[in-house]
């Protein structure tokens, strides 16, 4: 196993000794992903504990998912199809290489969604309390779950419920808490006022194009998954926020129940939605991994609805075909879509691609990178590694040049007109940056 980018190095670094001052990990810190890293390295290597803790909870999103499906189903061929689907995902297998904590927190948050539906209020709390300080940016799905005990026959106070999630979640934040201010004390939230104001305004939201941000999200997933597929998904989850306008309104208690699963099969729509508004204005489009919690709760929806086609036909065998026909489709999109990622994909992450190539070739002995820096710094130690965020390291690249011909090169995670590309470096999945060498010529 290898670290892939920085932040999977600033986490492998946490793990030894964790200060958010020094970057071990960034701010917020990520104090419960960083508990699971250590509890991992009792076993492992600490370097790589994080990785491990990011892919074994990668290998648990399709069996909630369909626990999931099946939650709101009650059927075990939706939820077969809802496991399968996550399974087949090019987006689960980079996640759960990378050693970064998205895998990990949507594990918890399927967790917490399932407890919902349970109607387990603490346990609610507990795992939405873990979601958040294992990844903070999952906030938006935290609130949207709190509409839950507003939605469908909920049972039970209301305030009772969320008197007691809020409970376990005040504990676990609590804890949180205190387990960074014991590391680094009040200079914590000096470094996150910092650090926020540089994600908003310098790197975090930095893409390629001038476009809008809508449209590059647009972009992406286009490229990504193809165009056929963002169709189905806005159709899926538009129509699932839609159909709860023609939930059935009667006193009959099989209709009741009916109505109360469209309401939460609408409501993990909504949740989808407005965690999909928030990666838009507030998450980079080159990272497609942003995109994981809608697209695992499309995963949801998708084979529900598909159950209910099923319920709706099950008099027409014509009907029932058509539906059957209609679940296996994704499948082989699927299986397509995937082929295509896999069919010429490397061993290797981009960047490991690109330090080998450069340990191969003596002649390299400057690179200059917008993209793991720290990380080609690490393992690159008898190379002389530059940011190109500093206006100087350009300078610097051109002057080793000029002292030594082909000894200073460029790494980036963008095309660039302006010097001559050697060489690129492919992703293995979708959610990896393409990576362009470029030897500086002036």
């Amino acid at each position: 196993m290898e670290l892939t980018s920085d932040d999977a190095l600033n986490f492998s670094r946490g793990v030894e000794r964790f200060s958010v001052l020094e970057f071990r990990p960034h701010f917020p810190g990520y104090p419960a992903f960083i508990g699971l890293s250590r509890l991992a390295a009792i076993w492992i290597e600490a370097a790589v504990a994080s990785i491990w803790v990011s892919m074994l909870s990668a290998m648990l999103i399709p069996l909630l998912v369909a626990r999931l499906v099946y939650l709101l189903s009650s059927s075990w061929p939706a939820a077969t199809l809802g496991c399968v689907l996550a399974l087949m995902q090019p987006l689960l297998a980079s996640m759960a290489l990378s050693g970064l904590s998205d895998s990990a927190a949507i594990m918890v948050f399927l967790l917490a969604l399932i407890a919902a539906l349970q109607q387990k209020h603490s346990m609610v709390g507990f795992w939405i309390g873990l979601m958040l300080a294992t990844r903070p940016s999952y906030l938006p799905l935290a609130l949207g779950m709190a509409m839950l005990p507003c939605w469908g026959n909920y049972v039970g106070s209301k305030i009772r419920a969320y008197l007691q999630a809020s409970i376990a979640i005040a504990a676990i934040g609590s804890l949180s808490l205190g387990f960074i201010w014991f590391h680094d004390g009040a200079a914590y939230f000096e470094e996150g006022i910092r650090f926020t104001q540089g994600h908003f305004t310098i790197w975090g939201n930095t893409v390629e194009g001038d476009n809008a941000s809508l449209w590059q999200w647009v972009e992406a997933l286009g490229k990504g998954f193809g165009w056929l597929g963002l169709i189905v998904v806005l159709v899926s989850l538009f129509s699932a926020v839609i159909g709860l306008a023609s939930a059935p309104m009667s006193k009959s208690l099989n209709f009741r129940n009916q109505a109360s699963r469209r309401q939460q099969l609408a409501l993990t729509a909504v949740i989808a939605w407005l965690y999909w508004a928030w990666i838009t204005f507030g998450q980079n489009p080159d990272n497609l991994r942003h995109w994981a919690p809608v697209l695992f709760l499309f995963l949801t929806v998708l084979p529900v609805q598909l159950a209910g086609l099923q319920k709706i036909f099950e008099a027409s065998r014509l009907g029932v075909v058509a539906v059957s026909v209609l679940g296996i489709c994704p499948v082989f999109y699927c299986l397509i879509l995937g082929y295509q990622n896999v069919q010429s994909a490397p061993s290797q992450a981009p960047i490991q691609q690109a330090m080998s190539w450069i340990r191969a070739n003596p002649k390299v002995t400057v690179v200059g990178t917008n993209y793991s820096v720290n990380l080609l710094r690490a393992q690159l130690g008898s190379h002389a590694i530059y940011d190109m965020y500093y206006p100087s390291s350009k300078l610097a690249l051109v002057n080793a040049h000029k002292r030594t011909p082909q000894s200073a090169w460029r790494l980036s995670g963008t095309r660039l007109t302006d010097q001559q590309l050697v060489t690129e470096f492919s992703p293995r999945f979708i959610g990896e940056r393409r990576l362009f060498l470029y030897q500086i010529s002036q």
